[in-house]
C-alpha cells in the first residue's frame, strides 16, 4: 500500500510539474490589463458648467446628458434689434390695415353719394327731355299757325288786297317758326344724348366735369387702396424675412449661449476635469469618459515571446480571481517604449510594463459578460498559445465537470 501511495503521489507530482512547465513554455504575458479608449468631453462655448453626472465610475448610455454649459453673458443685441424691426413692421401692417378699413368705409359713403347723384341727374335730364318735347310741340303749333298766316297772306297778296309788307312779315314769321321747331328738336336730341351718357356713368354738360365729385373721390380712393395693397405685400415680405433672420439668430444664440453635452457611446465616467458650477473656457476639457465598446487587453511580454507573435494570432485571456477563459486575437504589436500608445487609453502603463514589449489583444467575449461589460482596470494573464491548463479545463467543461 505504501508503494502504491508513493507511485500515485509521483504520478500527481509529475502531472503537476508537466502542467507548470507546459504553461511556462506555452508563452504567457507578464501582466495584462483590461483597457479601453478614452474620449474627452470639451466645452464648445464659454460659460458655466453644470455636471449631470456626479460621481466617478457612473455608467452613462449613448445620448445621455453628461454636462451643460451656459453662457449668461452672451451679447444678444443683434437678436433684440431684429425683433424690434419685426415688431415695427407688424405695427406698420396694422396701420395699413386700419387705413384700408377707413378708406373702404369712406369709399362706401362716396358710392352711395355717387349713386344718389346719378339717379338725380338722370331724373333731371329726363325732365328736361320732357320739357324739350313740350317746347317742340309748342314750336310745331306755332309753325302751323305761321304757315296758315303765310298762306292767307299769299292768297290776299295775289288778289291785290294784301300789301307786300304784310306778305313779307308773314313769310318771316313762318321762317322763324320753322327755325324754332328745328331748334327744339336739336335740343331734345342733346338731352337724349346726355341721358344715354348718364346711364353709363358719364355726365356731360357745360358747367361740370364728366364725373361728379363723389366719383372722382372713389377713383382717388381706389388708387390709394391699390398703393396700400402694394405696401402691405412689401411689408409682409419684410416681416417674413425678419422672421427667418430671427430664427437663424435665435438658433445661433441658443447654440452659443447653451450647449448640452451628451455621451456619444455607452461608457463610464472616468474623471472630472472641472467642478460643478465652475466657469469653463471654450475648448476646455470637462469630463473624461471610457468607451466601453472599445475594450481591449494590453499586455507586456518578453522580447523572445514578442518576436514569435504576429497580428491576428489567437490567444487566451483569464482574469485573476476568475476561472473563465476567453478567446482573443492579437491586434497590435506596440513593441518597447510604447508609452505614446496609452495617451488615449484609460489605464496607463506601469514602469515595469514599459521595460517589456507591448501587445494589444481584443477579447470580444468580455463585453458580452454582464459582470465584465466595462471592467476597465481588471488584470489577468494572456496565454499566446494553447496551454495545458486551458486544454484540461476545456476537456472538463466539455464533459460537464
Amino acid at each position: 500500500m505504501k508503494l502504491a501511495r508513493l507511485i500515485i503521489g509521483l504520478i500527481f507530482f509529475a502531472g503537476g510539474l508537466y502542467v507548470l512547465v507546459g504553461e511556462h513554455f506555452a508563452g504567457t504575458s507578464e501582466d495584462a490589463t483590461v483597457n479601453a479608449r478614452l474620449y474627452v468631453v470639451r466645452a464648445p462655448i464659454e460659460g458655466k458648467v453644470a455636471l449631470a453626472a456626479r460621481s466617478v465610475g457612473s455608467r452613462v448610455n449613448a445620448g445621455e446628458l453628461v454636462a451643460r454649459v451656459t453662457d449668461e453673458r452672451f451679447d444678444t443685441a443683434r437678436l433684440l434689434e431684429l425683433e424690434r424691426d419685426r415688431d415695427a413692421q407688424q405695427i406698420e401692417l396694422q396701420r395699413i390695415a386700419a387705413q384700408r378699413v377707413a378708406l373702404s368705409q369712406s369709399r362706401a359713403g362716396f358710392e352711395t353719394q355717387s349713386a344718389d347723384y346719378r339717379r338725380g341727374r338722370i331724373r333731371q335730364i329726363e325732365v328736361r327731355i320732357a320739357e324739350a318735347k313740350a317746347a317742340q310741340d309748342a314750336a310745331g303749333a306755332r309753325l302751323r299757325e305761321a304757315d296758315a298766316e303765310f298762306n292767307r297772306a299769299s292768297e290776299l297778296s295775289n288778289r291785290g288786297v294784301q300789301t307786300a309788307a304784310n306778305l313779307g312779315r308773314a313769310r318771316a314769321a313762318f321762317d322763324v317758326a320753322q327755325q324754332d321747331l328745328q331748334g327744339t328738336r336739336e335740343r331734345g336730341k342733346y338731352f337724349e344724348t346726355e341721358l344715354a351718357a348718364a346711364h353709363t356713368g358719364v355726365f356731360i354738360g357745360e358747367s361740370y366735369n364728366d364725373a361728379p365729385f363723389s366719383a372722382q373721390r372713389i377713383h382717388e380712393i381706389d388708387l390709394r387702396l391699390a398703393e396700400l395693397s402694394v405696401d402691405e405685400e412689401r411689408v409682409k415680405a419684410r416681416v417674413l424675412q425678419s422672421g427667418r433672420q430671427i430664427d437663424a439668430e435665435r438658433l445661433r444664440v441658443n447654440r452659443l449661449t447653451s450647449a448640452a453635452l451628451s455621451a456619444r457611446v455607452p461608457g463610464v465616467i472616468w474623471d472630472f476635469l472641472v467642478d460643478d458650477g465652475e466657469h469653463a473656457r471654450r475648448g476646455q476639457d470637462l469630463v473624461k469618459l471610457v468607451d466601453c465598446n472599445s475594450m481591449v487587453v494590453t499586455a507586456g511580454v518578453s522580447e523572445a515571446l514578442y518576436a514569435s507573435l504576429s497580428v491576428g494570432a489567437p490567444v487566451q485571456f483569464r482574469l485573476f480571481g476568475d476561472d473563465r477563459i476567453f478567446d482573443g486575437t492579437v491586434t497590435r504589436l506596440g513593441g518597447s517604449g510604447a508609452s505614446s500608445l496609452y495617451q488615449n487609453l484609460a489605464v496607463g502603463p506601469s514602469p515595469q510594463h514599459m521595460q517589456r514589449f507591448d501587445v494589444t489583444v481584443t477579447v470580444p467575449e468580455l463585453a458580452r459578460q454582464p459582470d465584465l461589460g466595462c471592467a476597465i482596470g481588471r488584470t489577468g494573464r494572456v496565454i499566446f498559445s494553447a496551454g495545458h491548463v486551458a486544454t484540461i479545463r476545456k476537456f472538463l467543461t466539455r464533459y460537464g465537470l
